[in-house]
């Protein structure tokens, strides 16, 4: 409803731009039959271009200053006709783009002025829906529509109060009308609306620095779940096996088909159950990505135990062999529907809101992290896991089956890497190539975190996902870094890893006492 000066400013542009030309014609043809009707459009669009708003509502130009461009510039036309009969028309002609510009400006007048009769009698309805719930659920959006409406149409006395209680809900929509209330409220020399409504307004853009600040911390913590959740994974082969696997990714894209091809068999066969299909993919994922690491394991892994490098050759084309095979049978990309009760979000406070999908990749990121930790570390398994893994003579001397052991540590993370399939299709397309967008990054934080340490996984996972989104949030406040920030995030957050590997080589948690030359 309040002006838009980006309409303002076309309409001006043509304006002066057909007075420089009918300023032209009128120098290089001073005494021609059409030069008292082109000056009178030049006066009548001077005039237009001098006008200021009588309030914050009102336009400038006005619809009254427009349409006596339009008018004059329409006789200048029919004055240059008569003068010229079979003259034909220029294709640059001024005028004509001229009053096609005032006449899109004055739709624009239009529409506006009926939002501005319309919103009385919404602002009379709100508040009579207020009056009959003052605390119900709408109350607080009642509220800030209310004060929105009256900012807009209300007296000076109701503006300046709905400034300040703007100011006091600080929400997105509140800021975006103040910034535009100060805007016209310059135009309009209303300075004691301009000088409230700049302060409300720096009011609500501080509760949007703190909103944008839970909101990167929130988004950080989510993403670094899913890292943690592939790195514990990846840090048990890489670190506790000495195994590159470059593969590690496309175990998690099968993972992330496993739970895809469970969810459809859901609809096709249970469609009334499937908002419990995770309890069917979680342990299906798991098993599927296990058992195809446990082969792989036995097949090519074990006979490359102590030659890391060719470990990375073959799970490299391990991974070129997964990629097509599921290209064949799946194709390309392809979407799941999560639950339901997944959809929407949780709303903490005005535009603070938590997805529901996201909070569930959290919490389940966090129990398998918990199951994880207490498995390797208080458990007979673990305890041969990491037995076999720091000695294997001395644990093979105890009676522990060593390459048994081998193929279940590598199918342990192989599976882990499964369950992160199972979320990464909650909130992103799957395709055969996804793995190949997490690879790298869990590799990264394998080594910030410390070869072997399932505690420096943890630590590292959560703090790159923190550090890269709050680097990519500060480049999108400059505009000329804003299109390219996630590159140029990951970049420097790259570039932040390799300095601090250089002083601290082992990462986070380095090898202590006899396993320091592990």
């Amino acid at each position: 409803a309040l002006p838009e000066p980006a309409d303002a400013t076309r309409f001006l542009d043509e304006m002066t731009k057909c007075a420089a030309w009918l300023n032209a014609r009128l120098a290089a043809k001073p005494d021609s039959p059409e030069g008292p009707a082109m000056r009178a459009a030049v006066a009548a669009m001077a005039a237009a271009a001098a006008d200021r708003p009588a309030s914050p509502v009102s336009p400038a130009p006005s619809d009254a200053a427009t349409t006596a461009v339009k008018s004059a510039l329409r006789k200048t036309q029919d004055a240059i006709k008569q003068s010229s009969p079979n003259a034909p028309a220029a294709p640059d002609d001024a005028i004509a783009t001229a009053l096609v510009a005032a006449g899109s400006y004055q739709d624009r007048l239009e529409m506006r002025k009926k939002i501005l009769d319309e919103l009385p009698k919404t602002g009379v309805a709100l508040r009579r829906q207020l009056d009959k719930d003052p605390n119900g659920p709408f109350a607080a959006a009642l509220h800030e529509a209310i004060d929105s409406i009256d900012l807009v149409v209300g007296d000076p006395a109701a503006q300046v109060a709905a400034a300040k209680a703007l100011g006091s809900i600080g929400t997105g929509r509140a800021a975006n009308l103040l910034r535009k209330a100060v805007e016209v409220a310059s135009r309009s020399s209303d300075s004691n609306l301009q000088s409230v409504a700049g302060a409300a307004l720096r009011s609500a853009d501080r509760y949007q620095s703190e909103v944008h600040f839970i909101q990167n911390t929130f988004a950080g913590l989510s993403s670094g779940s899913i890292l943690v959740l592939l790195a514990l994974g990846l840090s048990i082969i890489f670190g506790l096996m000495g195994v590159i696997n470059m593969a590690h990714g496309e175990f998690m894209m099968v993972g992330a088909f496993t739970t895809y091809v469970v969810a459809e068999a859901f609809k096709a066969y249970w469609p009334g159950a499937y908002e419990f299909y995770l309890l069917a993919a979680i342990p299906a994922a798991f098993i599927v990505a296990g058992g195809v690491g446990f082969i792989v394991e036995w097949l090519v892994i074990r006979h490359l135990y102590g030659r890391p490098l060719e470990t990375l050759l073959a799970t490299w084309g391990i991974g070129l062999v997964l990629i097509q095979a599921v290209r064949l049978k799946f194709g390309d990309t392809l979407t799941v529907s999560p639950p339901k009760w997944m959809e929407g979000g949780f709303e903490a406070a005005p535009d603070i809101v938590f997805p529901l999908n996201r909070l569930f990749i959290i919490a389940f990121c966090a129990l398998c992290i918990a199951v994880v930790y207490f498995m390797v570390n208080r458990t007979k398994l673990g305890l041969m896991l990491r037995a076999t893994t720091q000695n294997r003579e001395m644990a093979a001397a105890l009676g522990v089956a060593t390459r048994r052991v081998d193929g279940f540590t590598f199918a342990l993370g192989t599976g882990l890497a499964g369950l992160a399939g199972v979320v990464v299709p909650l909130y992103n397309k799957i395709n055969p190539s996804i793995g190949q967008e997490y690879t790298v990054d869990c590799f990264m934080v394998v080594v910030v975190g410390g070869v072997g340490k399932l505690a420096g996984a943890i630590w590292a996972g959560l703090s790159l996902g923190f550090i890269g989104k709050y680097i990519e949030a500060m480049l999108g406040q400059v505009p000329w870094l804003a299109s390219g920030a996630s590159v140029i995030g990951k970049v420097l957050v790259l570039v932040l890893i390799i300095v601090f590997l250089q002083r601290r080589p082992q990462g986070l948690f380095p090898p202590k006492g006899r396993l320091t030359d592990a």
